[in-house]
């Protein structure tokens, strides 16, 4: 039983963002979020959905999402 886990999706800029995230779903990924602006759609889809994405033209890059945690904005460290 494969486990369904969340993903981002970036895009290469040789297809509309539309064609690509309908190309998607019809692969088995489960859409949340399409990233027009930075050329990203993120979802949800198992290991074995994720091989399949990789090989949609217009995709550049699969990889698994991880957590961002900005520091308080009275933090005097920054990146």
């Amino acid at each position: 039983m494969s486990t369904t886990k969340k993903w981002v999706v970036t895009l290469a800029s040789d297809r509309p963002i539309s064609e690509v995230s309908n190309e998607l779903t019809k692969t088995g990924f489960d859409v949340d979020q399409v990233l027009d602006q930075i050329g990203c759609i993120t979802g949800s889809a198992s290991d074995e959905v994720v091989q399949k994405l990789r090989k949609v033209p217009g995709v550049a890059d699969v990889s698994p999402e991880s957590p961002i945690q900005l520091p308080p904005s009275d933090e005097s460290i920054t990146w």
